[in-house]
């Protein structure tokens, strides 16, 4: 069993293809304490949830938050920013909805890592799948990265909040479930980051906002064959059934043998 602790920068979120809830926006980091509650998400990428396969978001109490910096020797700057000459009806909301997308594209790059991790042990040893991982950790960086750019072409000013990092178990050692349940992971997420795409459609579309509905159709029609490609996987691991089958998927699909040369 791997479990991958929440980092101390937790914010409360609830992952459901069907309804997926905003990601809390925290003014401050706390560390997390002993006694928490947590949001899930269950899979459902067809079929009735399975037992356990679910992430977990834990709470955090934020009632010490800010006494982490005390004792600094630099005091923040409390100033408020100048104006920006680039804004030309950058609306709030769309800024708002921008910075959330931000979020969740690092939220996803951290629990791919996180995947990587998992799959790049001894005791594990599947090369293909720790590629694969870390490659799509890269990805969603570099996208959480174009935002950031984005925003500070239109004018409007970049706030990276807490992340949401979910708890992963890998519960059963019989060679195909870690991979499937992996790969169902990655699946949920990849749906996730949809459905947040589509809140800044909604926010860009409300404002009249022209530019940002071009850029996040992009992105949308990248997301649907990202989730087409991460189904496909979960139908073909499925498939393979045994560990010997997850071997040769990690080798043959996810190129295990290049990443281990």
């Amino acid at each position: 069993m791997a479990a991958f602790a929440p980092a101390a920068a937790v914010g409360v979120s609830s992952f459901a293809p069907a309804a997926v809830a905003s990601v809390s926006a925290r003014p401050a980091v706390a560390a997390p304490v002993a006694s928490r509650s947590a949001a899930r998400m269950t899979f459902s990428s067809g079929g009735p949830s399975r037992s356990g396969e679910t992430i977990d978001f834990s709470d955090v109490d934020l009632t010490e938050a800010g006494t982490q910096f005390s004792g600094m020797i630099f005091s923040p700057d409390t100033a408020d920013a100048p104006l920006s000459r680039a804004n030309v009806g950058f609306s709030e909301n769309c800024q708002d909805a921008v910075n959330n997308q931000i979020q969740v594209e690092y939220t996803a790059s951290y629990a791919y890592h996180a995947m990587f991790a998992y799959f790049n042990r001894d005791t594990v040893a599947l090369p293909g799948f720790a590629k694969y991982f870390e490659e799509q950790s890269l990805e969603e960086r570099t996208h959480a990265d174009e935002f950031m750019r984005y925003m500070n072409k239109r004018g409007g000013q970049v706030v990276l909040k807490p992340l949401a990092v979910p708890s992963m178990s890998f519960n059963n050692k019989d060679g195909t479930s870690d991979a499937v349940y992996a790969m169902d992971l990655h699946l949920q997420l990849e749906k996730f980051v949809w459905h947040k795409l589509e809140e800044v459609a909604a926010a860009a579309n409300a404002d009249n906002d022209l530019s940002l509905a071009d850029l996040i159709d992009d992105y949308l029609q990248e997301q649907v064959s990202a989730v087409k490609k991460a189904a496909d996987m979960v139908a073909q691991l499925k498939r393979v059934g045994t560990p010997h089958g997850v071997w040769h998927f990690d080798q043959e699909v996810l190129g295990g043998e290049e990443a281990q040369a």
